[in-house]
């Protein structure tokens, strides 16, 4: 069919011979556009982008300043004649029509993308002299890509970060601070705000992205408007505006926000900048529009406790008493909550603890690092920041997006640990019950007009597919809360909406419909990029039901991780299936087009709700009667088995974990692992570069090789290499600790620490996070007070303090994970190889151990990792020159379980042990270890070198008694005979015994 000829109206837009008439066709083109999707296809596949790329450009190239513009009143960023309003005018036309071509759905998203408009309007944005007529049609453009970049492809679901790369680069993401610092003066103000706060709020998943944000003044700028609402409210602390010239503060008290402005989009925005990062919350709570509002109230005294020294100076007597004890009039807004009688423990134990050292180790619920407790100052049961009860407030009295939120924000502060400890008993009593009710089919949001956020769906729906996920959040690690969230039927609740997300969905639209009855979308190959449509993705409604099934069952998960009458209640309540259907991914390609009814199985699910769906099946298999019943009657391997290989890598870690769990010795699952040809992917994936799979597939193995027949255990050697296995355990288990150490000690001895070496070895500037020059010198201006004038966009840039301390806090949890991870690659590689030398046929598998990898190299390995050590300190005379550094706790339990192994095995490997130069030498520093698996490991070695295994052993073991003799270790046994733990008391009666009887025979 032969394409037709191109429109006249088109042809007067690309024939503009002036400004005006280029604005008329524009406005033209508009006008016939809008409402029309088919017309907008037919106007993208003529080249309508790039020439609307064009127009925009040349307003980007002119940016003239506002000086230049009244000195040269006649010269325009165009080469067509007109004058500058005309100019602006076409810009807008061009910047409308824009909009209303990325409102025809996910088809349109690929040629906008693909084309350089999108930085060009950031430019435009950016830019100084840019008319403020421009910024909400920009605005509006940016929201309405993000809101439809999840309905492009589920298999790259929020995995689609160009429009966040390019707004929060630093050539752009200044000008988010100036919209969202400007005052609510106007209702256009207004509007950009909650815009540009919304943008923040869609677009923020990255961690690189949550620092910028926070460093480049933006949750600064989120904070002054959540001050404005709190002076709007009336909630300003008694006495605070005597507190505004305090450093850091405004200088005065924020203008009140009006009231139309919505408080859930700058909740929601400030919520994902500082989730997951204690330090960038603390950022927030520290800045400048929180401390104005809420000023840090200083305990008053009584009179007659405050006495006068000779000399002028006043004290407090000794038996001075502060007034207030930190509490805040918001505490008065809150209802009395019964105390907790449950104590708030994590330590409720699973049906089987995993493999290994029996510790209190143990794999977290959660996915996202912990804070430093060790970086931690003391905790005051009184250092809380009003904000905590502020939100707690807005939760019972708000409605709608605005109370989600505030819930949201107070969670995600709750888990960072910046609430008081009595804060549990209240989100049990007032914030799980709202959530729950929040899950009701009849759930009123009245307050919420419309479609307030999201663009896509109402906002009843919103708050539904979130509130979920907020509850997993609340709860998750935390058996207090679960236990109300159970009693308050939230399984019950959540697994018939589980079910419910897989009712049949029968939608209404179409697709377009066309002359020749084909489907043109997505155009000729010949066609450049940006004049062809891409897939027309998913529906709206149907990316909605993937999320709401997906914080289902994050929800589901984070309640029955340590009880197992909850796992019995999940599938009492018939959900197992439902979740393994969950486990199942969508096709590969979108269906050109979507068959109804959809939300099937069989149309499967995108990758956030994969993970959620692992995360809830590893919860139920800690339980054995659901393991050997309801997930194996549901066929749980065969999705997983399919997972394990999936391309993206977080899936592959997640099926890992519960393939982990479906690998343990009592489990009917075993088997079909080592049957399924499992055992190769696990030992490729533990060459991962990713640190994380390695561990999951190393633990995975680990459970494999616990009391498996020897062929097996010979089979994950040869799948794992004897090179890499040599390489991971001859590697230094303190080198990062020790690099760290070094580090902190150099910062401590140099005048404001100015640098320190990041995970990757790189030095940091931790005063200057930001490359930019200029930046950084402004930044080590801002040491002064603020000015008290008025709010300036100046101030949203953190001072050099607050800079620092953000920068070296993110850098610390990074080199602190660095090390962690390290060490349980090492830890579970040794527990590996010590569950392959444990069980049946244990001696012949030493053997082979000794083939492979050498005798020599792996106890040389294994007395290394014993070794003593210390690092060299720069030069103090106050203090030594070499400092101590402890062999992680977890690499010693590993390495002594190991050596505890091969002194089980036979005679002439007991005298391998015994003979070698260093390894008993430096175990016998170890027996007073604070750790009792320690103590009770090395007393574990002393009983098998000695033990006789028969008449025929006598002698070996009386000369290795004897050696062990000469070394002292009777004098390191005698020091336990009184230990605390009642199992290394037992265990050292028996190895005295032991000993003593040999040497005295």
């Amino acid at each position: 069919m032969t394409r037709a000829a191109t429109p006249p109206i088109l042809l007067q837009l690309q024939r503009a011979e002036s400004l005006s008439s280029q604005a008329a066709a524009l406005r033209g083109l508009k006008n016939e556009t809008i409402g029309h999707d088919q017309r907008k296809e037919t106007w993208v596949q003529l080249g309508l982008i790039p020439l609307l790329a064009n127009i925009l450009s040349s307003r980007s190239r002119g940016g003239i300043s506002a000086a230049t513009s009244k000195l040269k009143k006649g010269f325009k960023p165009s080469d067509l004649p007109g004058t500058n309003e005309e100019a602006d005018d076409a810009c807008l036309q061009a910047i409308i029509l824009l909009g209303s071509l990325t409102q025809g759905g996910a088809s349109f998203l690929s040629p906008v993308l693909s084309s350089n408009i999108l930085p060009i309007l950031l430019s435009i944005l950016s830019s100084s002299d840019s008319p403020s007529s421009f910024v909400l049609p920009i605005l509006r453009i940016l929201n309405s890509v993000a809101d439809r970049l999840p309905l492009q492809s589920q298999q790259q679901w929020s995995k689609d970060t160009r429009l966040a790369d390019l707004l929060f680069s630093t050539d752009h993401i200044g000008c988010l601070a100036r919209i969202i610092g400007q005052d609510y003066s106007t209702h256009t103000s207004l509007a950009a705000i909650e815009l540009a706060a919304g943008l923040v709020g869609k677009l923020c998943t990255e961690e690189a992205h949550k620092a910028v944000l926070a460093d480049c003044g933006v949750l600064d700028a989120l904070a002054v408007k959540v001050a404005s609402f709190i002076v709007a409210q009336g909630f300003v602390i008694p006495g605070a505006e005597h507190h505004v010239e305090d450093p850091g503060a405004l200088g005065s008290l924020p203008p009140p926000a009006p009231r139309g402005a919505k408080l859930a989009p700058i909740l929601r925005a400030v919520t994902v900048i500082v989730e997951h990062s204690k330090w960038r919350a603390e950022h927030f709570l520290s800045s400048p529009g929180i401390v104005t509002v809420f000023p840090r109230q200083i305990p008053e005294f009584s009179p007659s406790d405050i006495k006068k020294a000779p000399w002028g100076s006043t004290y407090l007597s000794g038996s001075a008493v502060p007034r207030h004890l930190g509490g805040t009039p918001l505490e008065y807004l809150l209802p009395a909550v019964p105390l907790s009688q449950l104590k708030s423990s994590t330590s409720a134990a699973a049906n089987f603890p995993p493999l290994g050292q029996q510790g209190p180790r143990r794999r977290p619920s959660h996915s996202y690092p912990t804070a430093l407790s060790s970086l931690d100052p003391p905790s005051s049961e009184d250092d809380e920041n009003p904000v905590i009860p502020w939100l707690l407030y807005l939760v019972r009295a708000e409605n709608g997006m605005a109370r989600l939120m505030a819930a949201r924000l107070v969670t995600v502060l709750f888990r960072l640990k910046l609430t008081k400890k009595h804060r549990v008993s209240m989100l049990c009593y007032l914030l799980i019950p709202i959530l729950i009710r929040m899950l009701d089919r009849d759930y009123d949001a009245s307050g919420d007009e419309g479609v307030p956020y999201g663009g896509l769906i109402p906002s009843t729906k919103r708050i539904k597919e979130e509130a979920p996920g907020v509850l997993a959040t609340l709860v998750i690690d935390d058996p207090e809360l679960q236990k109300h969230a159970a009693e308050g039927d939230a399984i019950k609740r959540l697994s018939q909406l589980l079910k419910e997300t897989y009712n049949p969905v029968n939608e209404s639209a179409r697709s377009m419909w066309h002359a020749d009855g084909k489907q043109t979308t997505v155009g000729s190959d010949t066609q450049p990029v940006e004049c062809r449509l891409g897939p027309p993705g998913y529906s709206p409604l149907h990316c909605h039901i993937m999320r709401y099934r997906e914080n289902i069952l994050k929800a589901l998960a984070a309640l029955v991780p340590f009880k197992d009458e909850y796992r019995k209640a999940v599938c009492e309540n018939g959900v197992v299936p439902y979740i393994i259907d969950s486990l199942k991914p969508c096709p590969p390609d979108p269906p050109a087009e979507p068959s109804n009814p959809r939300n099937t199985a069989t149309d499967g699910n995108p990758t956030p709700t994969l993970l959620a769906a692992c995360g809830a099946a590893r919860m139920l298999t800690r339980s054995v009667s659901v393991l050997r019943t309801s997930l194996i009657d549901a066929g749980v391997s065969t999705p997983l088995f399919v997972l394990i290989r999936y391309p993206d890598i977080e899936v592959q870690i997640a099926a890992t974990s519960v393939i982990c769990n479906l690998a343990l010795d009592f489990s009917p699952m075993k088997e079909a692992i080592i049957s399924a040809e499992i055992l190769p992917i696990l030992c490729e994936h533990a060459h991962s570069s990713n640190t994380k799979l390695r561990i999951e597939s190393l633990w995975a193995l680990k459970h494999v090789a616990y009391n498996t027949t020897n062929d097996v255990k010979t089979k994950i050697i040869k799948g794992l290499q004897s090179g890499w296995i040599k390489q991971v355990i001859t590697q230094d288990p303190t080198t990062i600790l020790a690099k760290r150490g070094l580090d902190e000690d150099t910062d401590s001895s140099t005048p404001g620490g100015m640098s320190r070496a990041n995970s990757a070895g790189e030095r940091v500037d931790l005063l200057n996070p930001v490359d930019d020059i200029e930046e950084r010198d402004e930044d080590m201006k801002m040491t002064d007070p603020l000015p008290s004038s008025k709010v300036s966009l100046d101030m949203f840039l953190p001072d050099a303090t607050r800079r620092r301390k953000l920068a070296l806090h993110g850098n610390l949890d990074q080199t602190t994970q660095a090390r962690q991870d390290d060490i349980a690659v090492q830890e579970q590689t040794l527990d590996l190889l010590r569950n392959i030398v444990c069980g049946p046929g244990a001696s012949e598998m030493i053997d082979h151990l000794f083939k492979e990898i050498g005798q020599d190299l792996l106890l040389d390995a294994v007395a290394d990792k014993l070794r003593p050590r210390s690092i060299p300190l720069p030069h103090r005379r106050e203090s030594p020159n070499h400092r101590a550094v402890q062999v992680p706790t977890e690499i010693l339990v590993a390495v002594i379980f190991f050596i505890i192994h091969i002194a089980a095995g036979l005679p002439w490997h007991r005298q391998l042990l015994v003979s070698h130069p260093d390894l008993l030498r430096y175990l016998m520093s170890y027996f007073n270890h604070s750790h009792r698996d320690v103590r009770t490991n090395c007393v574990w070695v002393v009983i098998n070198l000695t033990y006789e295994d028969d008449a025929s052993d006598r002698e070996g073991c009386r000369e290795r008694a004897l050696k062990l003799r000469s070394i002292g270790v009777l004098d390191r046994l005698a020091s336990l005979e009184h230990d605390p733990d009642l199992d290394v008391r037992e265990r050292t009666k028996t190895a005295l015994h032991l000993v003593n009887s040999l040497t005295h025979s």
